[in-house]
């Protein structure tokens, strides 16, 4: 009978560990109120194309950058803090690293890019929805508003992929 009852009650526990674990990881976004999650990443390892060309002659350098942004606001926010986090790396002979991204930037959106076109780049003709425009550091990244995957693969040795989800 004893067997019975600790059976019994290693069970139960067990059961209501795991309700409490899914519940936590069924609820995470909900807090802040996430109007979408937006994964980025752009490689850029031709130095022949324009954008992989060095800082000081107007284009990005050699290298890539990968993101994952959490969109925070609630239904009708136009700006609020976007969870971000990621990762960059730069292949420049010399001064070739890697670092982290990672923290609450501010976000608002427009009609318009107001940063760095991130699905321009991909070729996306533009959103009439409007686009995410993202400051993370100095640099501000305008994301389109509509769902969806784009990509592009202009040249050789660049290639650019996005996705936006609610």
């Amino acid at each position: 009978m004893r067997v019975i009852r600790t059976v019994l009650v290693a069970g139960l526990l067990a059961g209501a560990t795991m309700g409490v674990t899914t519940g936590t990881a069924a609820a995470y976004g909900q807090a802040d109120g996430p109007l979408a999650q937006i994964e980025w990443s752009a490689n850029c390892n031709n130095p022949a194309f324009p954008l992989c060309a060095p800082r000081d002659q107007g284009g990005v350098g050699l290298g890539g950058i990968w993101l994952w942004i959490e969109i925070d606001g609630g239904a009708g926010a136009t700006s609020g803090d976007a969870d971000v986090a990621g990762a960059q790396c730069g292949h420049e002979a010399g001064s070739a690293a890697a670092g982290s991204i990672r923290g609450e930037f501010p976000w608002w959106w427009s009609l318009t890019p107001q940063g760095e076109d991130v699905a321009g780049m991909t070729g996306f003709g533009g959103d009439t929805n409007g686009y995410y425009n993202v400051a993370v550091g100095p640099e501000v990244f305008s994301f389109p508003v509509t769902q969806g995957h784009y990509a592009g693969h202009p040249v050789p040795g660049v290639s650019l992929n996005l996705q936006i989800a609610p």
